[in-house]
């Protein structure tokens, strides 16, 4: 009723008296006037522009973490701060935002309202509940393989977006049956906005995008592997990487299923556990429930058809593109990079364009459409508009731009030149702890394969024993939603808040950088 009541201009919180109510219902606001204020002897440092970086860079960050501002507001920091710090101008800044990675993000994205809208989710749903049944701990390990599979062969973001959609209906099943509660009732911070999800969905959803981390560690046809070998020529090959991150990334997934299982599905007790064995009664009959929600839902239809084939086609192009163990449709046009976003969108166009009632055009198919009239698209820009985090892809444009701060303040410069020399073993151990610290800060503040573009090429300069650490460190992708696309797609539909990312990797990044780092040193012989 509060939702409906609610009208622009209104005071969104009631009214109150009680003066020890102020931090409940204003610390957001003090939170903002302390932080820049808490960090502000930073800008005495020198040099002056790195100290100005990092100073934005700590403010921007925390007031995210604590969900102190709008995401879509805060997206912009850099773009007004940067310029007047002086350490960029304003329009290459603004082109870091929109990076090729983030056009592949919306394809991610315009596929996954594409699968709601023609109900392929829910279809693809079914089998998913055919094999796992009622059980929310199968359907993890479910989603674990699924997402792995498809991440090494096509796409980690393609994959997590893809997967997640799934879960969703999914978990929207269960929820229907009364197996699992969706939406927990914490009450939003802002009046209006979707219920935040339940720790059962939660671990669901992280699970997505976790594993789609792992997966593109371990392939050698996705990125940022192939970006580290090629500043790496000759000496640091795919395969090279691949034989390091094989073990850790192998023992994470187990990790990581097991954590997952802790953390947010009640494995070793708690009141989570207890919240699902509320609902063990709902089991009984969810399955001939979802026998019967199934064959209410029809056979397929001509849009949920064309709707998968275009998908396929959109993991062939990208699987495709450029692949490291066999030439791709990429090196066709010599001298002329094509990246992700050229099959990403392009084939999301088609998704505007081909009609979503009959196939190709009723004058050459002999049939009539299913609907008469005119033919709706495969995908509406109404959908589109309703069902895109755009909050979350700013933030995430904002992580491509701090690599590009980083780089134009001379803030990776700066790093390089303060190492100290590999004189003796103890310096070298130290410049590998540096190498795999900062490798590991920088890829849970931005994407790793942005990181390893711009930033790895300076970092090199710095010496194997420094470089070698920090590369491998870049697939340590779970502390936030802006650590990689797949993050930022799931946290962005699934509603997860920071924090709750910080929660559920914080284990995973830790044993990541320890495992990361012993197979490094133990491999390519940094240390020993």
């Amino acid at each position: 009723m509060a939702t409906q009541d609610y009208k622009p201009g209104d005071i969104p919180l009631e009214e109150q008296d009680d003066r020890r109510l102020f931090c409940k219902y204003h610390y957001k606001g003090v939170l903002l006037l302390l932080i820049p204020i808490l960090f502000a002897p930073m800008l005495i440092g020198t040099p002056v522009l790195v100290f100005r970086f990092m100073y934005l860079t700590i403010c921007f960050y925390l007031i995210y973490i604590l969900n102190l501002m709008a995401r879509g507001a805060a997206a912009f920091i850099y773009m007004v701060f940067i310029p007047v710090a002086g350490i960029a101008a304003s329009k290459p800044l603004s082109v870091s935002y929109y990076t090729d990675l983030i056009f592949f993000v919306y394809a991610a994205i315009f596929m996954g309202i594409m699968m709601d809208s023609s109900r392929l989710s829910e279809r693809i749903a079914f089998f998913a509940i055919s094999l796992v049944g009622g059980s929310i701990k199968f359907l993890q390990i479910f989603m674990t393989i699924a997402v792995l599979i498809l991440s090494f062969l096509v796409n980690p973001t393609i994959s997590a977006a893809f997967w997640m959609k799934v879960s969703q209906a999914v978990i929207a099943e269960y929820d229907n049956a009364g197996v699992v509660k969706r939406d927990s009732e914490e009450k939003p911070y802002e009046v209006g906005s979707k219920p935040y999800p339940t720790r059962p969905v939660i671990g669901i959803f992280l699970t997505c995008c976790y594993t789609a981390s792992f997966a593109s560690s371990l392939s050698p046809v996705v990125n940022p592997n192939g970006v580290i070998s090629d500043v790496f020529p000759g000496d640091f090959t795919v395969m090279e990487m691949i034989t390091i991150m094989a073990g850790p990334s192998i023992l994470g997934i187990i990790v990581m299923v097991f954590w997952m299982q802790v953390l947010f599905l009640g494995l070793l007790g708690g009141s989570v556990k207890r919240q699902l064995a509320e609902f063990e009664g709902a089991k009984g009959g969810f399955k001939q429930a979802s026998a019967d929600r199934k064959q209410a839902l029809g056979p397929w239809s001509i849009h949920s058809i064309l709707a998968l084939t275009m998908i396929l086609v959109m993991f062939v192009l990208v699987a495709t593109r450029k692949p490291r163990i066999f030439k791709g449709w990429d090196s066709l046009s010599d001298g002329t990079e094509s990246g992700l976003s050229v099959p990403g969108i392009g084939v999301a166009i088609l998704f505007f364009a081909i009609p979503a009632n009959y196939l190709f055009c009723r004058y050459y198919v002999c049939r009539q459409p299913e609907k008469e009239g005119t033919a709706n698209s495969l995908l509406g820009w109404k959908a589109v508009n309703n069902n895109t985090p755009w909050g979350d892809i700013f933030m995430l444009g904002a992580a491509f731009s701090c690599v590009f701060c980083a780089n134009a303040s001379g803030f990776n410069k700066f790093v390089v030149d303060n190492l100290p020399t590999d004189d003796n073993k103890e310096l070298k151990t130290m410049n590998f702890l540096n190498g795999a610290l900062l490798g590991t800060l920088m890829t849970t503040l931005s994407p790793a394969t942005t990181v390893a573009k711009l930033t790895l090429p300076t970092m090199i300069k710095g010496g194997n024993s420094f470089s070698l650490p920090f590369a491998t460190a870049l697939h340590n992708q779970f502390l936030l939603p802006v650590s990689t696309p797949g993050n930022t797609i799931v946290a962005g539909w699934g509603n997860i808040r920071p924090f709750q990312f910080l929660m559920g990797g914080c284990v995973l990044a830790l044993f990541m950088f320890i495992t990361i780092a012993g197979f490094t040193a133990l491999l390519k012989g940094t240390v020993l």
